[in-house]
C-alpha cells in the first residue's frame, strides 16, 4: 500500500526520482525523435507539452542585406517545409502547434502554426500556392533589435 501511495504522489508532485517526462508518449515526442537526427547544429528542437518548438540561431544572411525581411520570410518558409518533409505526416498532424523562432543580428521572427497546416507544405511545389498557404495559416510577429 505504501508503494502505491508513493507512486501516486510522485505522479502528482512530479518527484524526480519516480517521474520521468521522457516516458510519456505524445505526438510531439514522435516528431522530435525524427527531427533530432537530421536538423542542423544551429537548430534547437524541443517539445512544450504537445507543441513543437524550433529555435534557429545565426541565419546565414548578411547583416547588411537590402531585403532582410524578404530573405527571413523565405528562410522561414524553407525551414517549415524542411520540418514537414522530415517528420512523419500522421504524427505531425496530431501536434497541436509548431512554433518557429528565427534569429538574425537585426531581426527576430516568431511564427506559430498548427501541425495539420505544416504537413501540407511537404507536397506544395508552386511558390504562389506556398505563399497563399502560409499567409492564411501562419501567424507571425517581428521584433527589430
Amino acid at each position: 500500500m505504501f508503494c502505491l501511495f508513493l507512486f501516486q504522489v510522485s505522479k502528482k508532485e512530479k518527484w524526480v526520482i519516480f517521474h520521468n517526462d521522457k516516458l510519456i508518449s505524445t505526438p510531439c515526442r514522435g516528431v522530435l525523435i525524427r527531427l533530432e537526427k537530421k536538423v542542423p547544429e544551429n537548430w534547437k528542437v524541443f517539445c512544450e507539452g504537445n507543441n513543437l518548438a524550433v529555435v534557429i540561431n545565426e541565419i546565414a544572411i548578411p547583416k547588411k542585406a537590402a531585403n532582410l525581411q524578404l530573405l527571413m520570410y523565405r528562410q522561414l518558409a524553407n525551414h517549415m517545409a524542411f520540418v514537414a518533409r522530415l517528420a512523419t505526416v500522421d504524427i505531425l498532424e496530431k501536434v497541436m502547434f509548431v512554433r518557429f523562432r528565427l534569429t538574425h543580428a537585426n531581426l527576430i521572427i516568431n511564427a506559430v502554426t498548427e501541425g495539420k497546416f505544416i504537413v501540407k507544405l511537404a507536397t506544395l511545389e508552386n511558390p504562389d500556392h506556398i505563399m497563399t498557404h502560409l499567409k492564411s495559416t501562419v501567424q507571425v510577429k517581428e521584433s527589430v533589435k
